[in-house]
Parts: structure tokens; C-alpha cells; sequence
């Protein structure tokens, strides 16, 4: 494959594995946050990936092809921090109050919150054809809520959710105008490693590691914690941290339209979740709209 195929080849590949492996990231949470603390659980899923990371990108580091500076070293960790704790640490701890398939419908609002953001921050408006698409992904989501497949609905666990939401937009609309190492292992490496240290510090002053015990945890835990190390951090969230810098954020945020298609087909195949005709319908539009967002930006990259 040609260096320029290659470059346009690996984002796209980078924004299928987020739509996808992501998506089973919800189910395999809820089964984690049964018997493990969420603090921990979260601190630890981030402790184990960040060094693999780093030890991957060590040839870059040591050949100064990383772009590591202190000025790239704190951008990322502080881009992690507000990514691991203001957004998947609040997003495990909602998951202790409602359902995986519920948790995924609800960050559908991801799309929203960036473009706002988005526009805030350039003083521009998203494109009309991004409104109305973002607009047929919040129809679908609401059909899909609208029947069997639904889940359980809990106002401390919506609350939790929206918060998480609009930390993890923040961190990701804030990392395209901040200066990141150049090489995506190390710029997830780091933020993994800091957000990771901050969940694990706080853990530990809420006393969890106080009453936490291994011989507690159930198989179907671990299970879910195994998973969420290798696809949700090692694989996925390097996957995002290099698909946000190289694809226009309205493409990369439209993962989140696909990952509840996938996390309530799991729900349904593995828990038995009923899925009705509602979240066929539903998932049939949220397509349509992450189609017509999709094929509308690359057509106009075409054009220019």
C-alpha cells in the first residue's frame, strides 16, 4: 500500500474500530462495575494499557519522532485527565444505575455537544446538511428508546451520563488546537498513564482500596475488565486519540450512532434484551444519518 493510500486508509480504519469495538465496551462495563469498584476499575483498566502503549512507541520515543516535549506531555496529560475522569469515569458509575443499551443511546448527544463546541471555539456554524443529519441520529435514538430494548431509565444515571458527555466532547474538541506528541501511542500512552494516576489516587481516598477484595470479583468481571483493557483502552481509545486528529470531528463523532446498534444487538444475543421493532427502525435511521454526514464530507473534500 502507497504512503498516501495508506495515510487516507488508517483514519477510516481508526473510526470503524471506535464505531464498533466501542460499542461492546458498554455490556462488558456493566459487567465489570457488578463486582468492581468503579474508581479502581477504571484506574486500573488505564494503569495496565498505558504502558503497553509506551513500550510499542519506545523506537519512535528514543528516535525524537515522537514529538515529546514538555509542552506535548502536558497537553496530553491534561487532555486525559478530562477525558478518563470527567468522561469514562462518570460514565462507569452511571452504568451502576441504568442499563448498557440506555448508557450507549445517551451518548448519541456526543454529535451535539461538538458542534456546539466546535462552533464556539472557530466562531462558525456546522453546515445545514450536519444539522439536519445529527438531528435523524436524535429521531432514531429517541424510536429506538421509544419501545422493548429500551432498558432501565434512572434520572441519576441520565444525570451522570449528559456530565460525561459533555467532558469527553471538551477534552476532544480541545485536543485539535493543542499541541500533542506526533505519534499516536505515546499521545494515548500519557493520557492513559495521567488519567489513570488520577483515578487511581482518588480511589484510594474514597476508601475503596479499603474494602475492595480480589476473591469478590465474579468471572463475569474480570471478563469485562480483560476486554475493556485490550479493546476499550489498548485498542479503541488509540484508535479515537488518532481518528480526532485526522478526520473532521463531525465524522468522528457519529461513532456514537453506530456503537448503540452494536451494544443493544450484544444486549440482546448475550442477555437476552428483547429488540423490537423500534430499535430496527431506530438503527435503520441512525445509519442513514452517519451515511449522509459520512459521504457529504467526502464529497466535499473532493470538491476542494
Amino acid at each position: 500500500m502507497h504512503a498516501n493510500s495508506r495515510s487516507q486508509f488508517l483514519p477510516w480504519l481508526a473510526f470503524a474500530i471506535i464505531a464498533i469495538v466501542w460499542g461492546t465496551t458498554y455490556l462488558r462495563m456493566k459487567a465489570a462495575v457488578e463486582t468492581l469498584p468503579p474508581f479502581t476499575l477504571s484506574g486500573a483498566r488505564f494503569f495496565i494499557a498505558a504502558p503497553i502503549l509506551l513500550l510499542i512507541a519506545l523506537p519512535t520515543i528514543r528516535r525524537g519522532a515522537a514529538g515529546l516535549t514538555w509542552t506535548t506531555f502536558r497537553n496530553a496529560a491534561l487532555i486525559g485527565i478530562v477525558l478518563q475522569v470527567g468522561g469514562l469515569l462518570l460514565q462507569a458509575v452511571a452504568l451502576k444505575h441504568i442499563d448498557s443499551g440506555i448508557a450507549s443511546l445517551m451518548v448519541c448527544l456526543n454529535p451535539i455537544w461538538m458542534a456546539v463546541m466546535m462552533g464556539l471555539r472557530t466562531r462558525t456554524r456546522p453546515e445545514t446538511r450536519v444539522i439536519i443529519s445529527m438531528l435523524a441520529g436524535l429521531l432514531g435514538i429517541g424510536i429506538m428508546m421509544g419501545g422493548p430494548g429500551g432498558g432501565t431509565i434512572s434520572a441519576l444515571g441520565i444525570s451522570l451520563m449528559l456530565v460525561s458527555s459533555f467532558f469527553w466532547c471538551l477534552g476532544s474538541v480541545q485536543a485539535r488546537f493543542m499541541e500533542l506528541p506526533r505519534s499516536a501511542f505515546v499521545n494515548s500512552g500519557i493520557q492513559l498513564l495521567t488519567g489513570g494516576a488520577v483515578l487511581m489516587v482518588i480511589a484510594y481516598t474514597l476508601g475503596e482500596w479499603d474494602t475492595f477484595h480480589l476473591a469478590d470479583v465474579s468471572q463475569r468481571s474480570w471478563i469485562g475488565f480483560v476486554w475493556l483493557v485490550i479493546g476499550g483502552s489498548l485498542l479503541a481509545y488509540n484508535a479515537y486519540s488518532y481518528a480526532v486528529l485526522t478526520l473532521p470531528i463531525e465524522i468522528v463523532s457519529t461513532y456514537v450512532y453506530i456503537n448503540p446498534i452494536v451494544a443493544i444487538s450484544l444486549g440482546a444475543v448475550i442477555d437476552n434484551e428483547p429488540v423490537g421493532p423500534n430499535v430496527i427502525i431506530g438503527g435503520a435511521i441512525i445509519l442513514l444519518a452517519v451515511i449522509a454526514i459520512v459521504s457529504g464530507q467526502a464529497l466535499q473534500r473532493r470538491k476542494s
